[in-house]
């Protein structure tokens, strides 16, 4: 593995699309151009083949990549245009602030076991009387607040134990995902918002922003429901993208 790849903490194949996305802007692929072989650009990259085809895989179900059985892959006509933070990229919070340059601290306002929301039941798809778990988190750089998050999972998945606030301090995906639920993808909404008034008043929120509200249903590797998060992120800070096509 390259060093540049060890030292990004994303998943690898998050990392590939992105450089593979860099390679056709960069080479000039055009609609039809051919990639080069999985061989060819786990040699380029400096990473495992099995990498190269999960990310290859990836840009195919974002329709920019094109299977041709026996021939190869192919760019197809959207696989031309750059989408810079293509919204359709399921990467953690922190992934997604470090790998802009931010190094986030974490401030947990509350972990508590508590009775869902009529949203979060509904999202979680839970029984009636069934308790979640639900993290507010405050990602600061700088002492300025870049994302505020609410975070709710299952109770169950923690059996009897309450939850504890110096759990919480780095990456919640992987602190699941060491416990068995990796997160593989997500439903997504976005909408413009504001700040809940109870956080536009602490110290890390000063000053005037617009804030991205980012709601998310996230499935496990299984294809669990298994976390319902709400991330308010700074407007004059974070972009999102995306890729539109016209259906066939």
């Amino acid at each position: 593995m390259s060093d540049q790849l060890r030292e990004d903490r994303r998943p690898i194949p998050l990392q590939l699309v992105e450089r593979l996305r860099n390679l056709i802007r960069e080479e000039g692929l055009r609609p039809g151009d051919r990639l080069p072989s999985e061989s060819e650009l786990a040699a380029r990259f400096g990473a495992a083949r099995g990498s190269v085809r999960e990310a290859l895989k990836l840009l195919e179900q974002d329709g920019l990549v094109d299977v041709r059985h026996g021939l190869g892959r192919f760019v197809t006509p959207s696989g031309g245009l750059h989408v810079d933070r293509p919204v359709t990229v399921f990467e953690s919070a922190t992934e997604m602030l470090q790998s802009r340059g931010f190094h986030p601290k974490t401030r947990v306002l509350s972990a508590e076991r508590s009775e869902p929301t009529r949203a979060e039941a509904t999202a979680l798809e839970l029984s009636v009387g069934a308790p979640v778990i639900r993290l507010r988190r405050l990602r600061s750089h700088e002492q300025k607040l870049l994302i505020y998050s609410v975070a709710t999972f299952p109770a169950s998945f923690l059996n009897s134990e309450e939850p504890r606030v110096d759990e919480f301090g780095g990456s919640l995906t992987d602190w699941l995902a060491a416990r068995g639920h990796r997160l593989d993808s997500s439903a997504a909404q976005l909408q413009a918002t504001s700040l809940p008034a109870e956080v536009a008043r602490l110290p890390e929120a000063k000053g005037e922003a617009e804030w991205l509200l980012i709601v998310e249903r996230c499935v496990d590797e299984d294809g669990r429901l298994f976390l319902y998060s709400q991330d308010f992120h700074r407007g004059d800070v974070f972009t999102f993208s995306v890729l539109r096509r016209r259906e066939n």
